[in-house]
């Protein structure tokens, strides 16, 4: 049977009970959390938490630590991890919607496995950051300006719009978020997936075959593939730097780089319907590079095969 929770003090096992209570803390940190987890955002000033148990008892702990309301639970155990976080979880992205659908089993899968544990409602001000450590969550959480911090998490759900975003995903998670204001950061480990927005820069980092999907970049996009990843964006306005190991690709459907610098070590790709200024490529093993149009010299090293304007260019 199901009991709700409410927090009323700086530290409380979730086996109490209590009133309700209200925090003043500028930042909410889950430590080690394993649930559903709903952040409401406003413009007030307070933070409110109440947890209501799974099926099954966990324990959690609510405490002030440095200005910051820190909400932890128990360390993973190897056998909990292949339950929550294997390829049996799928998802079906629309780039155009910024959001995820569960799709069939797997949803259900997912769904009977949370069901175990606490859901955890919060309700925040916007303008506060939230970080994950170590979580495995099910997460809806509406627009932040603060910044959004994930480390080394398991994530299946969405996010509203953010301020900033530092994001790394383990395999199987499936994520996705709405703009960016400013900074995008992007760690993606193995199979992991994440949709997301328009942003004013991203960093993206891929390594195995995981696959980022994005809106339109307004400044810097800088992407490492190591393996067979693939990263997509709708448009780039600003400098584009791209390091590919293995087959991976990166895919940019329009808009100007400047400049264009790509390095690729193996069958990997590079696709830009825009226009590539002064594009420099180091190319070794049997890479492809598609640039829509050129402004400036191109300078290339190595071997693979480049096309402007889909015309093979032949090697100086």
């Amino acid at each position: 049977m199901r009991f709700i929770l409410f927090i009323a003090a700086i530290f409380l096992s979730a086996s109490a009970s209590a009133a309700a209570a209200q925090f003043s803390a500028s930042k909410v940190v889950f430590q080690d959390v394993t649930g559903a987890v709903n952040i409401k955002t406003t413009s007030g000033d307070v933070v409110d938490v109440t947890i209501r148990q799974g099926e099954v008892y966990r324990s959690l702990s609510v405490k002030m630590i440095d200005g910051a309301l820190v909400i932890a639970g128990e360390r993973w155990r190897d056998d909990d991890f292949r339950d929550c976080c294997d390829t049996r979880i799928n998802r079906v992205e629309n780039l155009k919607r910024d959001r995820v659908a569960a799709a069939g089993k797997e949803a259900d899968d997912r769904d009977a496995f949370f069901d175990d544990y606490p859901v955890i409602e919060v309700t925040m001000p916007r303008r506060n950051d939230v970080t994950f450590a170590d979580a495995r969550i099910k997460l809806a959480m509406e627009a932040l300006d603060g910044r959004l911090v994930l480390e080394g998490c398991y994530v299946y759900g969405e996010t509203g719009d953010l301020g900033q975003a530092t994001i790394g995903l383990i395999s199987g998670s499936r994520l996705a978020v709405g703009d960016v204001k400013s900074m995008l950061e992007l760690d993606l480990s193995g199979k992991a997936a994440l949709t997301g927005g328009d942003a004013a820069m991203a960093d993206i980092d891929i390594a195995g075959p995981g696959e980022a999907m994005i809106g339109a970049i307004d400044g810097m996009l800088d992407i490492s593939i190591a393996g067979s990843g693939l990263v997509r964006a709708a448009r780039i306005d600003g400098p584009m730097t791209v390091r590919i190991a293995g087959s991976g690709a990166a895919a940019v459907q329009g808009g100007e780089a400047n400049r264009l610098t790509a390095t690729i070590d193996g069958s990997g790709g590079v696709f830009f319907e825009g226009r590539a200024v002064q594009p420099t490529l180091r190319l070794y093993g049997s890479p492809t590079v598609r640039l829509d149009s050129v402004e400036g010299r191109i300078t290339r090293h190595g071997a693979g095969e480049v096309y402007v304007a889909d015309k093979l260019v032949s090697r100086p």
